[in-house]
């Protein structure tokens, strides 16, 4: 059944109006059980039209569905069920669906599954073309002992995928395809539908003969084979060649200041510092020398900390480890004491050493400035290392923590500004630094999302001992005569205000009380922040804490928390894991710059075993997202930078939380990958163009 709707919140958070279709398949068709399964097909179906309000309108024509959208404000949504029940995706690793593009305008596509949050793959549809989008299935529960085998990875060997996200591939409701910015007039068809690369769950024993070592020499999948895999260190060499040739004939964007601003553009005031100002409409970052300037930037610009996988436990996944005592061993990183010590190395920094030797953090260091300016990026972003970015070649963001407790910077911690003001004194260079954009406090703080519950409940429920308890029950004695009247409200019989304090559950009728305070501990936190700032730099710009609204704007439950950061922040920051940025602007009509901290896409087609956030079909499928969400970014008026996460792909071992993604544009053999580059120069070069033609 495909049923086109008009819902007020779809599967992932996206209030969509469109057309009303219901088409009953007849069943599904197994093309080939070993290869691919067939779901849908619309040359093979029964079909009832549910007439639309809206006038959008549907045929079935040459074997396609041919859907004319009305979409509504964050575009439009199919969404298909079979008429059989559930289908089982557990046995395969992708769903692919054909799609073609009947408009005069680019479409992008996403799929997903039922109830998930977000879309497991997404395509972009030239006008007058014919796509086959390509979605990775995700399993976040599987047998314990394959986790027993491979600890700490998101991506296994055997094709495990785990997700952020709730997901169930075995009894998959619907499956939905998203047209976000979609506009009048635009006509899509959609053609088969099916599931295909089998998924084989072998056991423990099989598993481990499989797989054991599958990291070679060089950190890289051992079975597989892709272009630009390193061989031998010959080919390190003949890398590092073709780079320094390419880098000499692409030199950096032409247009561009000192900084990276705009040497041909307008000249503002000059002060010295970073600032913001809303020029002709839009907003925009304006550099030391008053030059209009957007922040292109890159996550984690380091060579080796980021990309660490954690050894001990572990040695079974290497067929090649530095022995103890020689040159390579002193790469190792140790955490711990005695029998408590963890040791960890990074693959990258290990090439990297291969290819220059002793001096390669020095060279590498300096090539990075090279790199950057020649790809057509302005920034070094967050967790990068000091002694990069403090060559002053490139501009860059300082990053600083508060205290916490467990997982809540809580700002009636007694001391919290005064440890705030020591975390930033340990910056005291940075702060008075020209080529210092600004300066991000904390990172992705549990304000609450989907997945997980909202600060004030985690409140609620926290420890009598927590400080920001004792505030919420100082509000609630503001508020309320007695405990009676809080009995009343909440649905609760406590007998003093006590017992509200050592509470450890969560109570429904709260919920209101929770969110005022909520806004309460925000507004303090966001004000801590800035005055800590402005205290040890007047001039340096608050750039907020990166928050991970990935379903803002359709989900408005946290537009509070934006608002009050406004008030406070210099740049309002979103780490924003999605296809597009077009729609993220300030709730309620506010006018202020925002930028983007994180974002990426990633493929499993370099030898990784986990794409990252946002799936591509493959590395030119990849480039094609990668410039899509950029450009959506540079036509936002109120976004003035966005930062890739990040500069060199993940451990195909997993980081020490597990995460092994295709994040980088440099591969762990360190070499550049073709594709991202050829883009970022495409957009990079000309984004101060694209940037002031904003429609």
């Amino acid at each position: 059944m495909i049923s086109l709707k008009s819902l007020s919140k779809h599967p992932a958070g996206i209030v969509f109006h469109v057309l009303i279709i219901m088409i009953f398949v007849t069943g599904s068709c197994t093309v080939n059980k070993t290869a691919s399964e067939e779901l849908f097909n619309p040359a093979s179906c029964d079909t009832q039209l549910i007439n639309s309000a809206t006038g959008d309108s549907w045929f079935l024509k040459d074997g396609a569905l041919v859907v004319n959208l009305v979409p509504g404000k964050y575009g439009s949504v199919i969404s298909i069920k079979s008429s059989g029940g559930l289908w089982d995706a557990s046995k395969y690793r992708f769903i692919r669906c054909e799609i073609e593009n009947s408009g005069s305008l680019p479409q992008l596509v996403e799929l997903g599954f039922g109830n998930y949050d977000l879309t497991l793959g997404g395509t972009l549809v030239p006008p007058g073309e014919k796509k086959f989008l390509k979605a990775v299935i995700y399993r976040n529960q599987h047998p314990a002992y394959i986790d027993s085998l491979f600890p700490v990875m998101h991506g296994k060997p055997d094709g495990t995928l785990r997700s952020w996200m709730k997901s169930t591939c075995d009894s998959v409701e619907c499956i939905n395809l998203l047209f976000p910015g979609s506009g009048d007039g635009s006509q899509i068809k959609i053609g088969r539908i099916w599931l295909e690369g089998p998924y084989i769950l072998y056991p423990a024993n099989e598993l481990k003969k499989r797989y054991y070592p599958f990291v070679d020499r060089f950190g890289q999948l051992n079975d597989r084979e892709w272009p630009d895999k390193i061989k031998d260190e010959a080919d390190l060499a003949d890398h590092d060649e073709k780079e320094s040739m390419d880098l000499a004939k692409h030199p950096r964007p032409v247009a561009w200041d000192i900084y990276g601003g705009w040497a041909n553009g307008p000249q503002l005031d000059s002060t010295g510092r970073f600032r913001v100002e809303k020029y002709n409409g839009t907003w925009w970052f304006v550099d030391p020398a008053g030059k209009l300037f957007w922040s292109n930037g890159f996550d984690c610009v380091e060579f080796g900390r980021q990309s660490q996988t954690r050894i001990s436990g572990r040695e079974g996944y290497f067929e090649y480890l530095p022995s103890p005592g020689s040159p390579e061993a002193r790469l190792y990183y140790t955490t711990g004491e005695g029998e408590n010590i963890m040791k960890y190395l990074s693959f990258h920094s290990l090439n990297l050493s291969r290819k220059y030797g002793e001096s390669w953090k020095e060279i590498s260091n300096e090539k990075i400035h090279q790199r950057m300016v020649s790809w057509g990026f302005n920034t070094i972003g967050n967790w990068s290392d000091r002694n990069i970015y403090l060559k002053r070649r490139t501009p860059y963001v300082l990053t600083s923590n508060t205290e916490k407790t467990g997982e809540l910077s809580d700002p009636y911690l007694p001391g919290f500004r005064e440890k705030l003001l020591e975390n930033l004194a340990a910056s005291k260079e940075e702060l008075a630094d020209p080529w210092c954009i600004g300066v991000f406090i904390d990172n992705e703080l549990k304000w609450g999302t989907k997945w997980a519950s909202k600060m004030g409940e985690q409140i609620l429920v926290a420890p009598q001992s927590q400080p920001a308890k004792k505030a919420f029950g100082e509000m609630l004695n503001k508020k309320y005569s007695s405990i009676t009247e809080l009995n009343k409200a909440w649905g609760t019989a406590f007998d003093n205000w006590e017992q509200i304090i050592k509470n450890h559950e969560f109570i429904p009728g709260a919920i209101a009380d929770t969110k005022m305070f909520m806004n309460e501990f925000a507004t303090k936190y966001y004000s801590e922040c800035r005055d800590a700032v402005r205290k040890m730099s007047p001039d340096l710009l608050y750039l907020g804490c990166r928050m991970d609204f990935h379903l803002y704007p359709e989900d408005t439950t946290l537009n509070d928390i934006i608002r009050i950061a406004a008030q406070y922040c210099d740049v309002v920051s979103f780490n924003r894991y999605r296809y597009t940025c077009a729609e993220l602007k300030p709730p309620d009509g506010g006018d202020y710059p925002l930028i983007i901290g994180e974002y990426h896409f990633g493929s499993l087609e370099t030898g990784l075993l986990q794409p990252g956030l946002r799936y591509a079909a493959d590395q030119n499928e990849r480039a094609d997202l990668f410039g899509f969400y950029l450009t959506s970014a540079l036509k936002n008026p109120f976004i003035i930078g966005a930062h890739w996460f990040q500069l060199v792909d993940q451990s195909v071992a997993g980081r020490g939380d597990g995460e092994n993604y295709q994040a980088g544009f440099l591969t762990v053999g360190d070499v550049p990958q073709h594709e991202m580059i050829n883009r970022s120069r495409e957009i990079g070069y000309n984004m101060y163009e694209i940037r002031t033609e904003i429609k």
